[in-house]
């Protein structure tokens, strides 16, 4: 019995565990928090000083309010839209002067900012005005907004159905159509109320002049500790037009990391203009501190490229003061898990959230690092060796003493 306890208290010390708790000594960095608007909800934006100390996840993000914890939540400031679309009766189709025209019957006391417009035409650009109106006939309406409308199949290049106008309740509205398009092609519209908002960005390294090896334009960058670059920008002046290139992204050794194109196409149709441009390459970057960027011109004259930027989906750090004017954000710990907020459960962005002013980061001076936490087995090696080898021994004496206890004596 006593070498059964002895055996599971042993075992007891070697596989213990400890419990990682959030706590403000073994953060190794801090930043003070000035809060000039301690009455709305509050955000911080992630820096690249604090990418550079953080986990990758941002779980060991920690603000304070002396020791108190103050509830966050992470936001990724992502473009997003809304829209709730409504169908839309077209009456009176019909042309005149040349132009088609009808009147759209929106119902109701909807909000709406766009039209969108059904076609079976390809390969046109066109002028589309859309007035305003709250009944069919008398007064004129008002002149609310002038679209182009286009279509470029032929080249590959999408299209555009839809009219933006001001953000409107009227009950009709009238629509012209310059000359390409003929009724019998507009087969439906809808209406809609859309809100979108930006995705914000930061920057995340810096790129270096580009060079010129063969037809190729290269471009080294160097990426910022610790943040997760999730796209290249790339400024071309503006008077350069109608090119494709395709750019391919690799590590120093010359592993590819992705590829993709950059554009700006510039159309004229029926004396119109249209242009359209992708000048960002998406990208996800994991581990690489330096990236080339080789653009490929073909047989054209280089691309020339003002600026090429990483970038990062700007991250935020939401919360409410609760009054107060100062806090302090805390972080720089590896072993910390996320944590669990009701406030982050439960979280709505405020339209008119305040930024919050960080201060420069400085060591905590109060760190004093995790205590040693691995098991007591690999704290203390030697114990556990020692207790093994003894039992080694014991066992060897106990068997000599068996063998000797049987041995027959002589006659």
């Amino acid at each position: 019995m006593i070498k059964r306890c002895a055996v599971l208290i042993l075992c007891g010390f070697a596989f213990a565990q400890p419990v990682v708790a959030p706590v403000r000594e073994y953060l190794r960095y801090t930043r003070d928090v000035t809060i000039s608007q301690p009455g709305k909800q509050n955000y911080l934006v992630v820096d690249a000083a604090i990418w550079a100390r953080v986990r990758p996840d941002l779980s060991d993000l920690r603000l304070y309010d002396g020791a108190v914890q103050v509830p966050y939540a992470l936001s990724e400031e992502q473009a997003s839209s809304s829209t709730v679309e409504r169908e839309a009766r077209i009456l009176n189709l019909g042309v005149r002067d040349g132009r088609t025209e009808f009147d759209l019957d929106i119902g109701g006391e909807a909000e709406y900012n766009q039209v969108h417009l059904r076609l079976k035409a390809t390969n046109f650009v066109v002028s589309a005005t859309a007035d305003g109106r709250d009944a069919l006939t008398g007064s004129a309406g008002r002149k609310l907004s002038t679209s182009t409308l286009y279509d470029f199949s032929r080249e590959g290049l999408g299209n555009n159905f839809a009219l933006r106008v001001p953000l409107a309740t009227f009950r009709y509205l009238h629509v012209s159509i310059t000359p390409a398009i003929s009724p019998r092609e507009i087969t439906g519209a809808s209406t809609s109320a859309q809100h979108e908002a930006q995705a914000r960005w930061i920057s995340a390294g810096r790129c270096h002049s580009s060079e010129q090896v063969s037809r190729t334009t290269r471009i080294a960058c160097d990426l910022d500790p610790g943040v997760p670059v999730e796209r290249i920008l790339f400024t071309v002046p503006a008077d350069i037009v109608n090119f494709r290139r395709t750019v391919t992204l690799s590590d120093v050794q010359g592993a590819p990391l992705c590829s993709g194109n950059v554009s700006r196409i510039r159309m004229k149709s029926s004396g119109r203009e249209v242009v359209t441009e992708d000048l960002a390459l998406n990208f996800r970057s994991s581990r690489e501190r330096q990236i080339l960027i080789d653009i490929d011109n073909g047989d054209n004259t280089p691309l020339t490229v003002e600026k090429a930027e990483p970038q990062s989906l700007e991250r935020r750090i939401y919360f409410d003061p609760a009054g107060k004017t100062a806090v302090k954000l805390y972080y720089g710990d590896e072993k910390l898990s996320a944590p669990v907020f009701d406030y982050a459960r439960f979280f709505h962005k405020e339209a008119d959230a305040i930024p919050a002013v960080m201060g420069v980061e400085s060591q905590n001076p109060d760190y004093t690092g995790r205590p040693d936490e691995r098991p007591w087995s690999e704290r203390h090696k030697w114990v556990l060796w020692g207790a093994m080898l003894l039992a080694v021994v014991v066992l060897a004496l106990l068997a000599l003493k068996g063998l000797a206890s049987d041995t027959p004596a002589p006659k």
